[in-house]
């Protein structure tokens, strides 16, 4: 990433850190290991053919 020493320019970056909760996480960690699961299932069926 590029930092420039622009004055104009400080305060009009967007925030690219976000608080998740406990259960935003949680949910997404469900997420992402169902999508791991479809991905074994789908290349496990690919073998078979």
């Amino acid at each position: 990433m590029t930092i420039h020493h622009d004055k104009l320019a400080y305060g009009k970056l967007a925030r690219t850190s976000e608080e998740l909760s406990e259960e935003q996480i949680k949910k997404m960690l469900a997420s992402l290991a169902e999508e791991e699961s479809e991905t074994e299932t789908d290349e496990e069926k690919k073998k078979d053919k």
